[in-house]
């Protein structure tokens, strides 16, 4: 009985996620923030909250590719899909990266164009509700920073590399981490790896300290 229970919630999921990629929103303006929640609804047939109808984040490189996310007390704005054309699609797609990349020109673009393509899908796209850091912060002190790069391995594999500021939640103090973000060669999302964490905390006389 359990098991079917499972297997019935498992076959909702899937059709709901047919119906949300299947549906056509070209009928709402995506080009204002109205649009898109009105957009978002109709995906979801659930309001959108006040809070979470404040994040949406859109930047010139990602042309045509909108980010949502909702907003938790704890951390900000999470992400939660993307509209990319006229079409929506989860952060949990597993096309999600593949879609956005493909709508911005990757299948046409040449090796130092899908660099650019990569690197301003992370920053301003899976990583839209984060603070990419462009510069080394005071925080770091002597310690080692590298602003974003990227590049292409043999097997066509694309690999962007940056660091990030993550939200900070109920934690006190500031947390960093260097990430890699990884792209097949047709566009895929391979994954992504943290290879260095980086916390700052404040003693209780308010000087910082690394942990």
């Amino acid at each position: 009985m359990k098991r079917a229970f499972t297997l019935l919630c498992l076959l909702g999921l899937l059709i709901s996620a047919s119906v949300i990629r299947g549906q056509d929103l070209s009928k709402f303006d995506l080009s204002t923030n109205e649009g898109v929640n009105a957009a978002r609804e109709a995906v979801t047939g659930k309001p959108v909250d006040d809070r979470s109808k404040r994040c949406v984040r859109r930047d010139d490189s990602l042309a045509k590719v909108v980010m949502v996310g909702n907003f938790a007390y704890d951390y900000g704005c999470r992400l939660e899909g993307a509209f990319i054309g006229s079409r929506y699609l989860t952060a949990r797609d597993k096309d999600l990266s593949k879609a956005a990349l493909e709508e911005l020109g990757w299948k046409a673009a040449n090796q130092k164009q899908r660099e650019a393509l990569s690197a301003a899908w992370v920053a301003k796209g899976l990583l839209g509700f984060s603070e990419v850091l462009s510069e080394k912060p005071e925080d770091f002190g002597s310690h080692p920073f590298q602003t974003t790069q990227v590049i292409t391995r043999v097997n066509g594999e694309t690999v962007v590399t940056l660091w990030v500021r993550l939200p900070s939640g109920r934690s006190r103090g500031r947390t960093y981490q260097l990430r890699e973000y990884k792209f097949s060669s047709d566009g895929d999302f391979a994954g992504y790896n943290t290879l260095e964490n980086f916390p700052k905390a404040k003693t209780e006389s308010g000087t910082d300290f690394s942990l």
